[in-house]
């Protein structure tokens, strides 16, 4: 969460989706979870998801458009990066995140 937050390196771009594989475990796993465990660690998730969702932007165009089975979060890019602005982006990620200086 906090490589997103902080700003994603533009040199793993293509590999974005697949730093997700974690959510969408849990997506899969969640409902194999008893109730009691659930409800406990709801809170944490709901609160992850809002810093995620805090930290990147929805993709544009159709094929963002539920193309993931409800995994909305496949439907979002960084809003911020770091590396090349000349970088190639998935067209998707438009407008184009905010580049920040790499420390």
């Amino acid at each position: 969460m906090t490589d997103i937050e902080e700003g994603f390196d533009t040199q793993w771009v293509w590999e974005y989706h697949h730093e997700l594989a974690c959510r969408d475990w849990l997506c899969e796993a969640w409902p194999l979870l008893t109730d009691r465990v659930r409800a406990l660690r709801q809170p944490f998730l709901d609160e992850m998801d809002d810093r995620f969702t805090a930290a990147t932007a929805p993709t544009q165009g159709k094929e963002a458009e539920g193309r993931r089975n409800g995994r909305w979060w496949h439907d979002r890019y960084p809003r911020r990066v770091f590396g090349q602005p000349g970088d190639e982006l998935p067209p998707s990620w438009s407008p184009a995140p905010e580049y920040i200086e790499d420390d």
